[in-house]
């Protein structure tokens, strides 16, 4: 299926027409991998580099990838109608800096090619998996569309959730929801009374929220002793990539995660739509700040833990020097 520079890659269905995860070890620079699919579907090949890319599988369809996994730049995918629309988009995009420009790309693809799957796809990335969605655009790409996309399930479960979504805000509160921690014993915000908790949602597959978690070390230490704790619930689907993300990181607070990806649970009912995302709560499971970092967050931490920064000590001159320099 594929041919590349280097030598291990991961698949796994990008929804729930295929949800395999599989390591593929690629020999000589090459690899093949076999999707048993009965329609067109998409795959996600996550690279060494973190760099991952969607392919689409039909039944009797060969597709090859070809490039660098080492290099910047997006790997070329051919074979069947999906993914040449896919690559023609990576080609018009590829060189342009400006995400607020290939969005606005995106938006016209959609609209120019309305019975094509990769326009699913490039919804999903563009305009719901993004920290703030905008709800009313998402509608009306959907309108868009044919009617055969309007029926594919993930579509279908869309439009469900844009019509019964009612969006995190603060002080809203987080209700009690159970997932399994690393040592496979369930856990849940009932188990931090009267503490101050960051609910961090990462994967060990996106480095931009594995980053995230790193920075919140020196947060958890400075405010060990202030009622404040953090709770990391993974989006992962394979087990041994995720505990060994965690020995790597060196994070040591309490980690969860059901392996069911996207469909866990709490992922679902928070309606969690991108990585990182990060939920702060008060010691009454309210919400106080969502998808804030860095200083923002310490900043926010020392307001409700009241711990003050140190005032700069400054040395006072004794009296009677002060009346000597008179």
């Amino acid at each position: 299926m594929g041919r590349m520079a280097h030598d291990t890659l991961y698949i796994y269905g990008a929804d729930a027409l295929y949800e395999h995860f599989d390591t593929i070890v690629a020999t000589n620079g090459a690899f093949r991998y076999t999707a048993t699919v009965d329609t067109v579907t998409p795959l996600w090949v996550l690279f060494p580099n973190m760099h991952r890319e969607m392919v689409f599988a039909d039944k009797g369809l060969t597709t090859t990838l070809q490039g660098d996994t080492a290099a910047v730049g997006y790997i070329h995918i051919l074979g069947g109608e999906q993914n040449a629309l896919l690559d023609q988009f990576h080609q018009l995009t590829d060189t342009i800096e400006d995400s607020h420009r290939v969005t606005q790309l995106a938006d016209s693809f959609i609209r120019a090619n309305p019975y094509s799957e990769v326009s699913i796809h490039l919804l999903r990335e563009f305009f719901v998996h993004q920290p703030y969605p905008n709800h009313t655009k998402i509608k009306t790409l959907i309108a868009s569309m044919s009617g055969n996309l309007q029926d594919n399930n993930y579509i279908r479960l869309l439009r469900q959730e844009l019509n019964s979504y009612k969006p995190l805000g603060k002080n809203n509160v987080v209700s009690n929801y159970n997932v399994r921690d690393s040592k496979g014993k369930n856990v849940s915000t009932s188990d931090y009374k009267d503490t101050y908790l960051l609910i961090a949602f990462w994967a060990s597959w996106d480095e931009e929220s594995r980053q995230r978690q790193r920075e919140l070390i020196a947060l958890k230490e400075k405010y060990k002793d202030h009622n404040f704790d953090i709770l990391s619930i993974s989006l992962d689907t394979d087990r041994t990539a995720w505990l060994q993300a965690i020995s790597e990181d060196s994070v040591t607070w309490r980690q969860a995660c059901d392996l069911d990806g996207w469909k866990t649970g709490i992922v679902q009912r928070m309606q969690i739509t991108h990585l990182p995302t990060h939920i702060l709560l008060n010691s009454s499971r309210r919400i106080q700040a969502i998808d804030i970092y860095g200083e923002d967050m310490d900043k926010k931490v020392g307001e409700l833990t009241k711990l003050k920064e140190p005032e700069k000590k400054t040395k006072k001159t004794p009296d009677n020097i002060r009346q000597f320099k008179k």
